[in-house]
C-alpha cells in the first residue's frame, strides 16, 4: 500500500512534469537540428609565384558563397574559416587562366555550399625579361667657329632594361632625356645625362644615366 500510495501521490503533477521535460528536450533538440543560410565575402589569394612571374589582374578579387548547416554551426563560423587560394606552382609563362572558382575554395567540411559568384575567376600573369639595348644620344647645334669636333663617346653605350615581355621584348633602343647642344661647348667635357624611362621600361637593371664625353679642338685659344 505503502508503494502504491508514493506512486500515485500528486499523479497528475508528476505527469505533466514529465510531458513538460519532454517537450523542452524536443525544443532543444529541435532547435539544434533546424538549418540556416549564410552568405560570406571570400578574398582571392594566390600562391607559389615564380620570381619571373607577376600576376597583373585577378578578376575578380573577392567571391561571395552562401552556404548552409545547423544554426549551431552557422553562428560559429566566419569569413575567416573560408580560403580561395589559387597555387600558381609551374607557372613560368605569360598566360590568362579562366579557373573554376569551386577548385580552390577551401570551407569548413560541416558546411554545405549551395552558391557561389561568379562560378569561374580569371588570373593573368606576366613573365618578366631583361634585355640589353643601345644609347642613343642626340646632338643639336653646330660646333661653334674655330672649334672642331675630334671625337664623342658613350659610357655605358647600353643598358640592361627590365619589365614585361610583352612590352620589353619590342623595345629596341634607350634615348637620353636631354640633348647635347653642340654650340656651347668650347673645349672638351664630359655630361652625365639621365636616361628616358618610358611606360613599358619597369626599371634600368644597372645605370639610369649616361656619360658623354665630347672632345674637342679649340682652335680659338691663344698658345699657353
Amino acid at each position: 500500500m505503502n508503494i502504491r500510495r508514493i506512486l500515485f501521490t500528486n499523479f497528475g503533477l508528476r505527469m505533466a512534469a514529465l510531458v513538460i521535460a519532454v517537450m523542452v528536450w524536443i525544443l532543444i533538440t529541435g532547435k539544434q537540428r533546424t538549418y540556416e543560410e549564410k552568405a560570406f565575402e571570400v578574398a582571392v589569394e594566390y600562391f607559389n609565384v615564380s620570381r619571373n612571374i607577376d600576376v597583373r589582374t585577378v578578376r575578380p578579387d573577392q567571391v561571395r558563397i552562401k552556404v548552409r548547416g545547423t544554426t549551431k554551426e552557422i553562428r560559429m563560423v566566419s569569413s575567416e574559416d573560408f580560403r580561395l587560394r589559387v597555387d600558381l606552382a609551374g607557372v613560368r609563362h605569360s598566360k590568362r587562366m579562366n579557373l573554376f572558382t569551386e577548385d580552390f575554395l577551401e570551407f569548413p567540411p560541416e558546411l554545405e555550399v549551395i552558391s557561389i559568384h561568379p562560378k569561374m575567376i580569371e588570373v593573368e600573369v606576366e613573365e618578366f625579361m631583361r634585355k640589353e639595348v643601345p644609347i642613343r644620344v642626340r646632338y643639336r647645334g653646330r660646333m661653334l667657329p674655330g672649334v672642331v669636333l675630334l671625337n664623342r663617346t658613350l659610357n655605358p653605350e647600353k643598358v640592361t632594361v627590365f619589365g614585361y615581355r610583352s612590352q620589353i621584348q619590342d623595345v629596341a633602343v634607350v634615348n637620353a632625356e636631354r640633348d647635347v647642344q653642340l654650340d656651347t661647348i668650347e673645349r672638351t667635357q664630359t655630361v652625365r645625362i639621365p636616361l628616358q624611362k618610358t611606360e613599358e621600361i619597369l626599371r634600368f637593371e644597372d645605370t639610369d644615366t649616361v656619360e658623354v664625353t665630347i672632345e674637342v679642338e679649340n682652335r680659338n685659344a691663344g698658345p699657353r
